[in-house]
Order: structure tokens, then C-alpha cells, then sequence
């Protein structure tokens, strides 16, 4: 791309009135819809997609990737609050977030998750504008076997690294694929529907991360608070919110550097390839930075501490950059989000694919200086918002349980405006709360219920190319590598479970 020729026009495409009071309310909507439970990004920009008819074609795409870009943030606003993740890639944020805020820091936690998130997003954007194209060549590499095995792998993290131990682990993630197959099969016939109407098309997502993660906290709020020293201990968290203990400072910023690089690569690597979404990439990010901290032990992750809502807010934000090159460049959106994306270009009249580099290119870069200026957009909103939005922590548990219980099934009967689906929240949260109590975490089984469709898709695709060979989809290269990385991932959890055990043992 010729960028020094381009520069000038791009800028001029951004920096209008009209264009930047566009980025400006994609970024305010793209947080709000965001932060509804289980409303991710894709479901804003189809809710709002009828808005770009009025637009021009670089208004339009800003539009739509402030929005994107601001929805993947607002997702961990409830998911730090009350832990109930707005979009799948924030229930890792849940791990760290959510405890984080129980124990008096709220506005500490959303700040992070904020500042770490403008983060990722604008160093993805610098690294697509520098190598966008290689990316997209690389992300060519990444067929159906690709895409299975790396399903396998986030399996193997799932299980691995996710609860007291990998037993455990292991069961949630088999449970949360055992949902994953409810309804009509990828291979043709029906699964584990009984003859039940309303589970012939399976178990929407919307319905499992509401019901896996939020009911489950909804039915603790109302069964364990209000009395003895539960409410007591509450009490005492809402009375110690104060700015010290809340405050952010640049030393510490400075401090997380090396996290925030390392998850910002991630993210947009992870973006870069087809199918993968903000999910893989927060989930890898959460689970490498456990694995490379220096400064910090792997237990530590999950009891509230910086890395563990830096490392996913930051990786899942910058997806968005990275999703951006297989959707340009190639014309292959790497989530549904991206699709959407695409659909929005097709319209405008504007084909993605390699010649749009060349052929469009001072759009191409004003796309790039636009999600830089959403991003800072979206740093300004959110600080504004954070005190706010960090009052829900002030609420006394015994109230915010019946009016988390009432949104809950409000936001899944409006869903589909189908009872049923109350009936699956409420069924799958009373299990996931009973699981709790034995030690056996929600999160894998939302994240295997993610990965699920994404390893048996691209399985039955792999095995349709070349013939059923499974031997040739499985010794391709890039299969290899990664499939052993995810046995040596399983074989590490279990391991390191057992060091653990010993040392506490011993001391």
C-alpha cells in the first residue's frame, strides 16, 4: 500500500464532523448493548446494521467498527460487577474481575479492564497498518484441520487450567460440550432433544452464558446473602470503596508492559485467523499469561489480581484489529461480527479482497485511523462511566440478587420473546450453582460450549476435503504443532496440580 500518498485523503476521511459524531455514538452504543448479558458485539451490529442506510460507505464501516470495538469493552462492565460476562470473550474477565470488585476495588477493576483494553485495541490497529498483508497471507495457512486442531488445543487450556484441578476441569469442559451437542447434528439427525420441541435447534449461546454464568451467581446472591456474616463481610467491602485502594497509577501502567505486549500480539494474531473470535484469544492470552509471569504465581490467577483482567481484556480488543485482516484482504470474515462487516462493505458497494489494498487504499487507512480515534473515544466514555457503572457495587447483595434474578429472565424471555428459554436459564443455573458447591467451575463449560461447534464443523469439513483420511488431516504441519502443544498444555495442568498438592502438603 502506498500509505505516504494516502495519508492526507485518509485523514480527511476521518477527521469530518459528521464521521467522527458517528464514531462517537457507535462507541456510546457499542458499550450499552455490550453490556447486556450475553448481547455481544455480533448481536449489536445486526441490531444496528438498518443505521448504515443513511451513511456513506467510510462513515458506515467506522460506524460499525467503533461499535464492535466498544461492545468487546462494555461486555466486562457486568462481568466485573456481578459477574455476568456481557459477551463470551468476558467471562475470562469474570475470573479476576469479579473478585476483584467483591473485595472493594470496582472502579480499580473496570479501570484496568478499560485501560488494557484502549491497549490492545490501538497497538493491533499500528501492527495491521505495518502488516496487514503478510497477516493475511499467513492466515491462508489456517484451513479446516488448522481450525479443528486449535479447537483441541482450547480445549486442552480449558481443562487444564481452570478450577482446583484438572479433573475437575476436564468435567466441566465435557459437560459444557455435551450441551454443545444438543440438537440438530452438523452430520445429519437429531441428538439428545428426547422429542422436546423447544431443543430440535439446540441451546442458543445467549441461553448458556446467561444460564452457566449469570443465574448461577443470581440464585447465590439470593440463597446466601441478606444475613450472618456474608452480608456482614458485604457490608464492610461497600463501606471500604475508597480512591486509594481504587486508583490506577501510571507507574503501575508502566509495570504491565510485558503483559499488555504479549496479549496484544495474541489478540491479533488470533484475530487474524478465520472462525477464531475474541473467545480463543482472550482464553490463550488468560492462560499464557499464567504461564509467563514472572511476577505472579499460576494459583494467583482467579483470586483477583491486575494480570487476570489485563491479560483477556486486552487480547479480546485486540482481536478486533486482527479479525479485520482475513475480512479485507481476503474477503473472509473471521467471526460473525466480521461478517457483518463485509455485508456492510457489499452493500456500500465495495468488494473486500487483495485488490481493495491497492484499489481503495486511502479508505483502507482511514478505517485504521478510525478505530484508533473509537478507541480513544472509548477511553473517554468509559472513564466517565466508571464511577457510574462501579455504583452497582455498592448495592447491597440482598437487593441486587432479585433484581439480577428479574433481568435474567426478562433479557431471555425478550431473547426470542420464547418462555422455553427462561425454563433452559433456569434449569442450567440451578446446575451450575449445585456444581459450584462441588468444585466444579461454570467457566469451562461455557468456553467448551463455544469451542464445541467450532472443532465439530471444521472436523466434518477436514474430513470432506480429503476423503475421511483422518491421517492426512492430522500429519499436515501446522495441525501437528499445534495438537502436541495441546497434549503437552494437558499433561502440564496435571502436573503442575500435583506440585501444588505436594508443596501445600508439606507445608
Amino acid at each position: 500500500m502506498d500509505f505516504g500518498g494516502n495519508i492526507v485523503p485518509a485523514l480527511g476521511l476521518v477527521f469530518s464532523a459528521t464521521t467522527l459524531a458517528w464514531i462517537l455514538l457507535g462507541v456510546v452504543l457499542g458499550i450499552i448493548l455490550g453490556a447486556l448479558p450475553g448481547f455481544g458485539s455480533s448481536q449489536a451490529l445486526a441490531l444496528l446494521f438498518p443505521i448504515t442506510f443513511i451513511m456513506n460507505a467510510p462513515d458506515a464501516i467506522l460506524f460499525c467498527c467503533a461499535v464492535y470495538s466498544a461492545a468487546e469493552y462494555g461486555g466486562s462492565i457486568p462481568a466485573i460487577l456481578i459477574r455476568t460476562p456481557g459477551t463470551p470473550a468476558s467471562a475470562i474477565t469474570a475470573l479476576d474481575g469479579y473478585e476483584m470488585a467483591k473485595a472493594g476495588m470496582p472502579y480499580r477493576a473496570l479501570k484496568i479492564s478499560l485501560y488494557s483494553g484502549i491497549f490492545g485495541g490501538i497497538t493491533s490497529t499500528l501492527i495491521f497498518l505495518v502488516a496487514g498483508t503478510s497477516l493475511a497471507l499467513l492466515a491462508l495457512e489456517f484451513g479446516p484441520g488448522e481450525m479443528f486442531a486449535l479447537g483441541i488445543f482450547g480445549l486442552s487450556i480449558i481443562g487444564g487450567f481452570f478450577g482446583k484441578d484438572p479433573a475437575r476441569g476436564f468435567l466441566a469442559t465435557a459437560i459444557g460440550l455435551l450441551i454443545a451437542t444438543i440438537g440438530s447434528s452438523r452430520f445429519g439427525g437429531l441428538r439428545f432433544t428426547f422429542d422436546y420441541g423447544p431443543l430440535m435447534d439446540g441451546i442458543p449461546l445467549v441461553v448458556v452464558v446467561i444460564g452457566v454464568l449469570a443465574a448461577p451467581e443470581a440464585f447465590r446472591l439470593l440463597i446466601e446473602y441478606g444475613q450472618g456474616d456474608a452480608a456482614q463481610a458485604e457490608a464492610d467491602n461497600i463501606r471500604n470503596i475508597d480512591k486509594e485502594k481504587n486508583r490506577v497509577t501510571l507507574a503501575e501502567l508502566i509495570g504491565w508492559l510485558p503483559c499488555l505486549l504479549r496479549n496484544a500480539l495474541i489478540g491479533t494474531g488470533v484475530g487474524a485467523i478465520p472462525g477464531a473470535g475474541a473467545s480463543v484469544g482472550a482464553l490463550i492470552a488468560y492462560n499464557e499469561e499464567r504461564r509467563w509471569n514472572r511476577n505472579r504465581k499460576p494459583e494467583e490467577f482467579g483470586t483477583g489480581i491486575e494480570e487476570g483482567i489485563a491479560s483477556p481484556e486486552c487480547a479480546n480488543n485486540a482481536v478486533v484489529a486482527g479479525t479485520l485482516v482475513p475480512s479485507l484482504a481476503l474477503g473472509i470474515p473471521g467471526s460473525g461480527t466480521a461478517a457483518i462487516l463485509i455485508g456492510v462493505l457489499v452493500v456500500k458497494g465495495i468488494v473486500p479482497g487483495p485488490g481493495l489494498f491497492e484499489e481503495q487504499t486511502a479508505m483502507i487507512i482511514a478505517i485504521f485511523i478510525g478505530l484508533i480515534v473509537a478507541n480513544l473515544g472509548q477511553l473517554g466514555v468509559g472513564l466517565a462511566g466508571v464511577k457510574l457503572w462501579g455504583q452497582v457495587a455498592r448495592v447491597p447483595r440482598r437487593i441486587l440478587g432479585p433484581f439480577v434474578m428479574l433481568m435474567i429472565i426478562i433479557g431471555t424471555y425478550a431473547y426470542k420473546n420464547y418462555a422455553p428459554h427462561v425454563v433452559m436459564v433456569l434449569i442450567l443455573g440451578g446446575a451450575a450453582y449445585f456444581l459450584e458447591k462441588i468444585e466444579i467451575p461454570p467457566v469451562p463449560i461455557m468456553l467448551a460450549y463455544v469451542m464445541g461447534p467450532i472443532i465439530e464443523s471444521n472436523m466434518n469439513l477436514a474430513f470432506t476435503i480429503h476423503q475421511g483420511d483422518l491421517m492426512v488431516v492430522l500429519s499436515r504441519p501446522i495441525t501437528m504443532i499445534i495438537l502436541v502443544l495441546a497434549l503437552v498444555t494437558a499433561v502440564y495442568g496435571f502436573i503442575r496440580a500435583q506440585q501444588i498438592s505436594r508443596a501445600s502438603n508439606e507445608s
